[in-house]
């Protein structure tokens, strides 16, 4: 009997949580809560057009922001962050899942993930180093006050994109060295790096008659 009362106060108390940390998240449109973290641990957090809130924190679910809205740290550790246009937020961080963050954005900080692409779409101002392991990275029309670096992932910049830092491609090693595709990185049209092209292993580079590259090119390189 006292098995079974325990279990009933279990099952009451896992229902009445169930909307919180234990569940989904959700805020509406047009909210202004700056000082509201949305926290969870078995859910997604979602976020509103045109809201405020602080800190979105998740461990297995996906982060999606809606447009124009302000947020604080965004972070998930099995799951994607999907930014729709025009999104503010001091960091973006995920380590199993991809990052999309829409036309416009700024970051005030890092965008970084471990297995899982980047994309920052037309417009947008990061202010860190957009970084991954195992995953693509794209940049459209984009200010990188930062560097961009990946191991095991192709680099696409376009549109007059900036980077201030270097594009960084590390060598594998441990786990991630049983990945032998070789990455490419293609410095589009107008497009300028101020830093370095490094590349600790052989990659595939393209670099555009208009793009322009400050600094020096160290590494094994294989023209397209």
């Amino acid at each position: 009997m006292k098995t079974f009362i325990i279990a009933m106060i279990m099952g009451l108390v896992l229902s009445s949580t169930q909307a919180g940390i234990f569940g989904s998240e959700k805020v509406g449109d047009d909210v202004d809560a700056p000082e509201k973290d949305l926290d969870s641990v078995n859910g997604s957090i979602t976020v509103g057009n045109n809201s405020h809130v602080d800190d979105l924190d998740t461990v297995n679910g996906s982060i999606k922001v809606g447009t124009g809205s302000t947020v604080g740290k965004v972070d998930t550790v099995n799951g994607s962050i999907k930014f729709r246009d025009g999104v503010t937020a001091d960091s973006v961080e995920a380590v199993n899942g991809s990052l999309t963050l829409g036309s416009d954005c700024h970051i005030k900080g890092k965008a970084e993930t471990v297995n899982g692409s980047i994309n920052a779409g037309s417009g947008c101002d990061i202010e860190g180093n957009l970084e991954t392991v195992n995953g693509k990275i794209t940049a459209d029309n984009s200010h990188i006050d930062g560097s961009i670096k990946t191991t095991n992932g192709d680099i696409i910049l376009s549109d007059g994109t900036l980077v201030t830092g270097d594009i960084v491609v590390d060598k594998s090693s441990g786990f991630f060295n049983v990945n032998k595709k070789v990455p490419t990185v293609i410095i589009g049209a107008h497009v300028v790096v101020e830093g370095d092209l490094q590349f600790k292993k052989k990659v595939k580079l393209k670099i555009a008659d208009s793009a322009k590259v400050n600094g020096d090119i160290i590494g094994e390189v294989e023209k397209l």
